[in-house]
């Protein structure tokens, strides 16, 4: 035993000897085979690094912040109204950010950021140590300013384009990233690195990305925040804080390389590595306007976003620049000077606090303007202020149409063969009848735009359509049906949700329509019956940065027709004479186009909530929206007017449009007539035709024709003459055999004294008014012209220009 044992160890320092010797062996080889591939990488490398260095130099280090190509939003004449930019970005300059998050950058994506001049050949080795003992990838071996070159001059891209490897790519961007060193500082590097890296979920850059997850800006980040940051960057789709477990693991990995490069004791990091991830977001609300939102979402529709992100595009739109801004200003204008009114008792804009987290209840406004012949929009305002609530009142908004409503109601009765020219009652109705507001009291005249309304007795129906009378309306409906007006009124293009019972109260506007289907039915007036264009259009033309061609859109104009063309025209007549002797009156003065060749109407609801002005033109229609787009029944404020708060925005808003869309006169159709009638009797006027009216302040007495011309459907014009001012109430065959026999049958008109006078005859007409001769020539609205007493009907031209001598003095003798 004893001599064995010298013999094995020797055995086993034998075996230590050729282990050693092996060792050695390898060692020189692999050294050997080192030194063999650095030659042979020394070659490649100067072999072909002049090609790469050349086409690192051709990068202009200038535009290295631009973060996004934006693509431009032009109006219709080709002027910018906007830009849109892809990325949800807020840039911050390098001082807003955390010394600990950029340590915890550093640690996490390049630790010797502040040595390396923008290769890092120590950190490609440890890289792929720290990868190998991880079992994975740990770490990247590209520095900060690598990743700056290859996402700011979009270089994977390029590659693919040209067909190239990886090796080829990263050779780019090494020499890249050293020319980046050479002409900025590393603070810049930095800076230009959080502002431009894409941090998942639609969010670029650090600030966006930091109150997206956790609602605090950067400099507020704590540490286990600031990891889960950084720890996103390699695949931020799905390692970001949303993808709890995954960005944990992630968030841990830097955690520890924190605490490998010192910034903070390993202790520390595994207690944070125990913490959950919590997330808190308040993302960025961009600025931006309810137009902006609408064109691009349809721009996402017809490029993709893909497409999108790259930029460059110029977006034709519709859109007049000029009226868009006339009706945007008048609005915020208008619904502030309502803020100010001392019955309204509402929030106000400038007391909403959008951290509320609250819906506002503030005073909205919408204003939509179109091209009714090609649908074509050449304004639109969704609503008061984007950044307070996204809500876009024309895309989705309904509400009650009130006295807007009327003018299908009347074109309902003229379908049936009635004319302007008919008649209805107007006093005061019970609500019962309605029932709007409650079921007691009388129904209000609130659409007279007054705030002393009065009752007319019998009145045309011009009369009742432009000075909005709701008994008249009522009863006029009534007598239409409810049937019919509401199949009119679907043929307008209304989609009211009714209810299974017809109710009267619909004849007041109760039903709730949208602003686009208010101002598409008020064009079919402008159209001369015909529909308006179906469908709406923004974008005309998409045009890429390569001079691709996205969309180029036709224009088309229908040609549906809605109505016949008189019952079009005598309702656009009516709605015209409506600005200056109805509910909209003033309005007329105040459009820059004299005289005004379009029409249009106000709208109130019985409670005033709501606010509503349509009119139109030949060329376009407007449309205004006033209310709160919570809390229905509740008034602006009382006597809220559509002519105060809704007629102002459209009267700015067709002004603007003049220039390049006014001007055209909707023409008087052949099938139509005119004809003077009494604005009293609705009938044929006679020269009697004139009210006289006291004035108590002065005791004068003023005379006031009432007669006026009014259009007709050919064979609808009334052939009895007015028998309130003097006729026999009949009918008068003009051209028939009997024509004498009736002229001598028309009574005289009674003397009207102007003060208490001697009993007895008159014979020279001294109490009555020298009028002025009956024009030929038609009128609108409910102005007429003067017509002497003698020309009556009774009388022939001759005698009517009799002049009879002045009588003598009556003297009376005494005897």
């Amino acid at each position: 035993m004893a001599k064995e044992r010298p013999y094995k160890a020797y055995k086993r320092r034998k075996k230590k000897r050729g282990l050693l010797r092996w060792l050695v062996r390898l060692t020189f080889i692999g050294i050997f085979l080192g030194i063999l591939a650095g030659i042979g990488g020394w070659i490649f490398f100067r072999t072909y690094s002049a090609e790469y260095r050349v086409r690192a130099d051709k990068y202009d280090l200038e535009r290295i912040n631009d973060l996004e190509q934006p693509s431009f939003i032009l109006d219709r004449n080709g002027e910018e109204i906007g830009r849109i930019f892809v990325e949800n970005r807020s840039v911050i300059p390098l001082s807003e950010v955390s010394e600990m998050v950029i340590n915890t950058l550093i640690a996490g994506e390049d630790g010797r950021f502040w040595g390396h001049n923008g290769v890092d050949y120590i950190g490609v080795v440890r890289a792929g140590y720290e990868n190998a003992k991880a079992d994975g990838v740990n770490q990247g071996a590209s520095t900060i300013t690598q990743q700056l070159a290859r996402n700011a001059y979009n270089l994977k891209d390029e590659a693919v384009r040209n067909g190239e490897t990886s090796m080829q790519r990263k050779m780019v961007e090494a020499f890249l990233a050293q020319r980046i060193e050479k002409r900025y500082t590393k603070r810049e590097i930095m800076e230009f690195y959080l502002n431009r890296i894409y941090f998942g979920n639609g969010y670029y850059g650090i600030r966006s990305a930091a109150l997206g997850y956790f609602g605090k800006e950067p400099k507020d980040l704590n540490q286990v925040e600031a990891a889960s940051l950084i720890g996103l960057i390699k695949n931020p789709n799905n390692y970001n804080p949303l993808h709890a477990e995954d960005n944990r693991r992630n968030r841990n990995n830097v955690l520890s390389r924190l605490a490998d490069e010192g910034f903070i004791k390993r202790s520390v990091a595994n207690e944070l590595k125990e913490l959950p991830v919590t997330v808190n977001p308040k993302p960025l609300q961009r600025g931006t306007t309810h137009l902006y939102e609408r064109i691009a979402r349809e721009l996402r529709e017809q490029v993709g976003e893909e497409a999108l992100s790259r930029g460059g595009f110029k977006i034709y739109t519709t859109i007049n620049r000029n009226i868009q801004e006339a009706a945007t200003k008048t609005l915020e204008a208008t619904l502030a000077k309502a803020e100010s009114q001392p019955g309204y008792v509402h929030q106000k804009m400038a007391e909403h606090r959008r951290e509320e987290g609250k819906a506002p209840t503030f005073l909205q406004g919408s204003v939509l303007m179109i091209d009714h012949s090609t649908g074509e929009v050449l304004a639109h305002v969704g609503g008061r202020d984007f950044t307070r609530t996204q809500y876009d009142f024309i895309e989705s908004g309904r509400r009650p149409l009130g006295t807007a409503y009327f003018p299908f109601i009347y074109t309902a009765g003229l379908l049936k063969g009635m004319t302007p020219a008919s008649t209805v009652l107007d006093e005061a109705m019970d609500n019962r009848s309605v029932m709007v507001g409650g079921r007691e009291g009388i129904l209000g005249e609130w659409g007279m735009e007054t705030k002393t309304p009065s009752y007319e007795g019998d009145i045309t129906l011009r009369r009742a359509l432009a000075a909005s009378k709701i008994a008249a309306t009522v009863r006029f409906g009534n007598t239409a049906g409810l049937k019919w007006v509401r199949d009119v009124a679907a043929g307008f293009g209304f989609r009211f949700t009714y209810t299974d019972e017809m109710l009267p109260r619909e004849l007041v506007g109760w039903e709730q329509g949208s602003l686009t289907e208010l101002v598409r039915a008020y064009a079919v007036f402008g159209r001369s019956g015909r529909e308006a264009a179906r469908e709406l259009i923004y974008l005309s033309r998409i045009e890429a940065a390569d001079g691709k061609v996205y969309l180029q859109r036709k224009v088309v104009n229908p040609e549906v027709r809605i109505v016949d063309e008189a019952t079009a025209y005598q309702i656009h007549s009516i709605l015209n004479g409506s600005l200056s002797e109805g509910s909209a009156a003033g309005a007329d003065g105040k459009l820059l186009q004299q005289p005004f060749l379009g029409g249009g109407k106000t709208g109130t609801t019985h409670d005033f909530s709501d606010n509503w002005f349509v009119g139109y033109d030949k060329r376009v229609s407007c449309g205004v929206w006033v209310g709160f787009l919570q809390g229905a029944g509740q008034p602006i404020y009382e006597g809220a007017f559509s002519r105060d708060l809704a007629m102002p925005v459209w009267v700015a808003a067709m002004n603007a449009a003049l220039p390049s869309f006014g001007g055209e006169e909707i023409a008087q159709p052949p099938s139509v007539t005119h004809l003077s009638v009494c604005s009293r009797s609705g009938k044929r006027a006679t020269k009697s035709c004139y009210d006289s009216v006291e004035d108590p302040a002065s005791a004068t007495i003023r005379y006031q024709p009432t007669s006026y011309n009014e259009y007709f459907r050919a064979g609808t014009a009334p052939t009895a003459f007015c028998d309130v001012h003097g006729g026999d109430g009949g009918s008068l065959n003009l051209d028939g055999p009997s024509a004498a026999m009736n002229s001598q049958t028309l009574r005289v008109a009674p003397i009207r004294p102007t003060k208490p006078v001697l009993v007895g005859d008159d014979p020279y007409f001294s109490q009555r008014p020298a009028l002025g001769p009956q024009s030929d020539e038609p009128a609108s609205g409910f102005g007429g012209s003067q017509r002497s007493l003698l020309d009556r009907p009774d009388l022939g031209d001759e005698k009517a220009a009799i002049s009879l001598p002045r009588p003598k003095r009556l003297v009376i003798e005494i005897e």
